[in-house]
C-alpha cells in the first residue's frame, strides 16, 4: 500500500486460468508446442509477455521480422480463442481502497488473492470439482509471503466462503509454485491473457478504450468465450471480473 499513490503502481491485478488437469498437460501443451515449433524451432522455449513485445532476447528476437511477428500474434489468438479454460480477473485500485478505508487496508496481493479464489471454489462447487492451485515461482520473498496468503485463505476461510468449502474442494493444504524454467503450458497462458485482462478493467474503470490491437482482441476474446459467468443470466461482472476499491 506504501506505492499507493505512485501512478505506475497504483493497480495491482491477478488472472487466474481454470483448466482441466490431463487437459492442461496433454492437448493444451501439445498446441502450445506446435507454435512454438513452427514459430521459433524448438518446444524449449518459455513464452512470457515482456520478451515477446521486446522482441528479445533469443528466440524472440526474430519477433523483429513482421512476417513472423504477424503469424505468431495470430496462433496465439486463435490458442486463446480456441483452448479451454475459464478465466477469471481481479483488479484493485490500491489509491482508492487507501482512501476509502482509512484504517482497514488489506494487504493488496491477499485482498486480490482471496478475491480470486473464492471466485475459482464457487467454481469447483458448481461443477462438482477438485482443484489445485498452480502459479509461476517469483522471488523468495514473494514466494513466502503468496504461501502465507494462500495458507489463511485455506485454514481460516474468507468472510464469503468458509474454510470447510476450501478445504473440501482444494486438493492440497499449500500453493504450488513452479519456476519459469519448469515450461508449463497453462502458466505461460496465463502470463500472455493477464496484462490485457487487468489493462481492461482499469480502462473501464476510467471510461477510456484500449488502445494496443492485440490486447484488446484477447479482452474480445475473454468476454465472448472465456470469463466466468453467473449461470443462470451469463453476467461476468462480479462473477469472472471484479475491480476492487
Amino acid at each position: 500500500m506504501k506505492s499507493a499513490h505512485d501512478p505506475n503502481e497504483r493497480y495491482l491485478g491477478l488472472t487466474g486460468l481454470i483448466m482441466e488437469h490431463e487437459y492442461a498437460a496433454g492437448a493444451f501443451t501439445q498446441s502450445l508446442d506446435r507454435i512454438k515449433s513452427e514459430v521459433f524451432g524448438t518446444t524449449e522455449v518459455v513464452l512470457h509477455r515482456r520478451e515477446i513485445l521486446n522482441k528479445g532476447p533469443a528466440p524472440f528476437d526474430q519477433l523483429v521480422h513482421e512476417p513472423k511477428r504477424s503469424r505468431f500474434d495470430g496462433l496465439l489468438l486463435q490458442l486463446i480463442e480456441d483452448a479451454e479454460y475459464t478465466a477469471i480477473t481481479v483488479v484493485i485500485d490500491k489509491k482508492e481502497h487507501a482512501e476509502r478505508y482509512a484504517v482497514w487496508q488489506f494487504q493488496p496481493y491477499h485482498y486480490c488473492l482471496t478475491n480470486l479464489m473464492e471466485r475459482y471454489v464457487r467454481w469447483l462447487d458448481e461443477h462438482v470439482g477438485v482443484g489445485d492451485v498452480l502459479v509461476e515461482s517469483r522471488g523468495k520473498s514473494d514466494n513466502m509471503k503468496l504461501e502465507r496468503a494462500y495458507a489463511h485463505i485455506y485454514q481460516r476461510g474468507t468472510e464469503n466462503v468458509s474454510a470447510t468449502l476450501f478445504q473440501r474442494l482444494l486438493s492440497s493444504k499449500e500453493i504450488k509454485l513452479k519456476p519459469k524454467t519448469a515450461n508449463i503450458a497453462g502458466l505461460q497462458l496465463a502470463d500472455l491473457v493477464a496484462n490485457p485482462a487487468w489493462r481492461d478493467l482499469i480502462c473501464r474503470s476510467a471510461g477510456e478504450p484500449m488502445k494496443a490491437d492485440f490486447s484488446r482482441r484477447v479482452v474480445e476474446i475473454l468476454y465472448a468465450k472465456k470469463y466466468r459467468r453467473r449461470p443462470f443470466d451469463g453476467k461476468i461482472s462480479g462473477w469472472g471480473t471484479k475491480m476492487l476499491p
